[in-house]
């Protein structure tokens, strides 16, 4: 009897070392915790031979979206779908797992073949069943080099009858509903992860007829593409769908990104401060930057400088992100989560001198064109438009491309200057999308000129006064001249 209890052991110990974590496995559900000690490379157990039996068997793999953004901390989520599916590892999937001689209190290398995952009574949940959404209310961290967010996909395996002791190898395939309808780009992880779960008999075991009678008491979740080769540097442990960094030796993962950058409209008013507290209406339109490329819908925040106004929702409610409680009221939200150029979703913005919005969180597959209205009555502008990318006023001068003014080349650039009557309007728009996680700066002076109604007053007039003062001190200095010489003769 005590042999056969030492053998039996020696089948539960099957390979703890060659794909086990580096610490053990509590509670349900439960995470992979890398505590820094874990590079991806083979872990060990802290006494191998005494595995710790985990009191769950809901298990959570992870899924990443790596969120960019230049300045801002935070921003709105993108829309999409990831869709798992289970099955259970077969043919040459099923490879031989080895512990080394030195992992054993024995000191004897303990070798066992992996078994098919048992599908009966495993249940796969995410934000839906077998599925993890992201969307447009999902608020992420983000930040210039990319801020991770995690949702997680639980393994369930508390219905699993198991016929025997040993490693069940799971196959966990992943697909995505529209990457380049999201503004999501595909990282460089593979779609592909295997589960190998640790399974022994529970103390209530008397035939095995029913789930509780087996226990967990540990899994790796691994990166290899086929899964035919036992652990090695090639070869990683993952939380999950998420970017591992690891030796320089092998490479790294990237999780899927989500970049995105902010757009700042501002305005200048010239020679006319009495309009300097006057909104100008302007519209701002979001188009895909590259046919195909840009997000369906998409939802930003926006904020405000000076006298601007746009029409938003200050929500309230708060939310967690990454763990962290965020008030959505520090994002207020422009529109709803509209499609790409939706009509009215940049929240009908009116900007006054040196005012400024500014809309946070724009994927970066999206360009604008922005349009403002002379409003004013009975007034007319020069005006001119500037753009640049970063986070100061644009002072690099630009053409408009359309709107009812009538449009002059100036200084070489087609149609830079614009003379506007009351109710006419003037376009610039983006030839492109801009360069990625880069902010861009749209800015539109407007210049009044005061005439006459003859235009000599204004236009002629001080140099004529100027030219009949000249003339006066000259013919009064003559005249003291010839004063002063008769005096003294």
């Amino acid at each position: 009897m005590k042999r056969g209890f030492k053998k039996f052991g020696a089948f539960l110990l099957t390979a703890v070392m060659a794909l086990a974590m580096n610490s053990t496995v509590f509670a349900a559900p439960v995470d992979f915790v890398d505590d820094g000690t874990e590079t991806g490379v083979v872990g060990t157990w802290a006494n191998p031979d005494t595995p710790i039996v985990q009191t769950g068997k809901a298990i959570n793999i992870k899924k990443e979206i790596t969120a960019f953004n230049p300045t801002e901390s935070f921003i709105y989520g993108p829309e999409i779908v990831y869709e798992y599916t289970v099955a259970a590892a077969s043919g040459n999937e099923l490879v031989d797992i080895t512990d080394q001689p030195d992992d054993h209190v024995a000191n004897v290398a303990t070798t066992a073949t992996a078994l098919p995952g048992i599908l009966t009574g495993v249940t796969a949940t995410g934000t839906d069943t077998n599925k993890i959404e992201w969307t447009n209310a999902d608020i992420l961290e983000a930040s210039a080099t990319g801020t991770a967010n995690y949702k997680n996909l639980v393994i369930d395996f508390n219905n699993v009858i198991f016929t025997a002791p040993g490693v069940y190898r799971y196959k966990i395939s992943e697909t995505a509903d529209a990457y380049t309808t999201s503004g999501v780009t595909d990282g460089t992880s593979t779609a592909v992860r295997f589960l190998d779960v640790y399974v022994k008999r529970g103390t209530s075991y008397t035939d095995g007829s029913t789930a509780a009678q087996w226990d967990i008491y540990g899994f790796v979740c691994i990166n290899s593409t086929f899964g035919e080769d036992d652990v090695t540097p090639t070869t990683k442990k993952t939380n999950g769908f998420v970017a591992k960094s690891d030796d320089a030796s092998s490479g790294s993962e990237t999780a899927d990104q989500y970049h995105t950058y902010n757009l700042t409209v501002g305005k200048t008013l010239n020679n006319d401060a009495t309009m300097n507290s006057h909104g100008f209406p302007f519209d701002i339109a979001f188009l895909n930057g590259t046919a195909g490329t840009a997000t369906e819908t998409f939802q930003f925040a926006v904020k405000t400088s000076g006298t601007a106004t746009v029409t938003k929702t200050d929500n309230a409610a708060t939310t967690s992100v990454n763990g962290t409680t965020v008030a959505a009221a520090a994002l207020p939200k422009v529109g709803g989560a509209d499609v790409v150029t939706t009509d009215g979703k940049d929240g009908n913005p009116k900007i006054a001198n040196d005012a400024t919005v500014t809309y946070i969180g724009i994927p970066s597959t999206i360009k604008a064109t922005v349009t403002e209205t002379n409003d004013v009555a009975g007034t007319t502008y020069a005006t001119r438009a500037y753009a640049d990318e970063g986070n100061v006023k644009a002072t690099t001068q630009v053409g408009f491309t359309g709107g009812t003014a009538a449009l002059d080349d100036e200084a070489g650039i087609t149609d830079a200057l614009a003379t506007v009557d009351s109710n006419e309007t003037v376009i610039y728009a983006q030839a492109a999308a801009p360069t990625a996680d880069t902010n861009q700066w749209i800015q539109v002076s407007n210049t009044l000129s005061i005439i006459s109604p003859t235009g000599f007053v204004v236009r002629f007039a001080p140099y004529a006064l100027v030219l009949m003062g000249g003339i006066f001190l000259i013919v009064l200095g003559v005249v003291l001249y010839k004063r002063t010489n008769r005096e003294e003769a």
